[in-house]
């Protein structure tokens, strides 16, 4: 096998994965084989583990949990080294200050605003379906 691809997967494509399958739950089953390997930091676990307690998701405490363990055993954890203010939502940065202190290629996310964005410092930002769409 070659060289991994290092990625960022935002919360959003683990919530509509694990919630909904398709194109995201491809994503995830690129993890599994290991074909790609997501980078992750302790704002971007906190903030998934936040969001899959959202009322509306109606997730059980059972599938929070195997989300959660899912995502550390399958990532790589890094501690961003520098703090940027580029995207529309200042939530946002944390996602690429991580994939540059990784050196991952991608941020992978359904974040329309944060898509917007399209690219900075050579990491590009695609949706699911564009990510899977391109050879890696």
């Amino acid at each position: 096998m070659g060289k991994v691809t290092k990625v960022v997967i935002d919360s959003n494509v683990f919530i509509s994965a694990f919630g909904w399958g398709g194109k995201p739950l491809k994503i995830i089953e690129l993890l599994e084989q290991g074909k790609i390997k997501n980078c992750t930091s302790e704002k971007i676990l906190h903030e998934l583990s936040l969001s899959l307690s959202y009322p509306k998701l109606a997730f059980p405490q059972s599938l929070k949990s195997d989300i959660l363990e899912f995502v550390i055993a399958y990532s790589d954890i890094y501690e961003p080294e520098e703090h940027l203010s580029i995207t529309p939502d200042p939530d946002d940065n944390k996602l690429i200050e991580c994939a540059l202190t990784a050196g991952a290629k991608y941020v992978i996310t359904g974040d329309k605003r944060l898509l917007s964005i399209k690219q900075f410092g050579g990491i590009k930002i695609l949706a699911p379906t564009s990510f899977l769409s391109k050879k890696h």
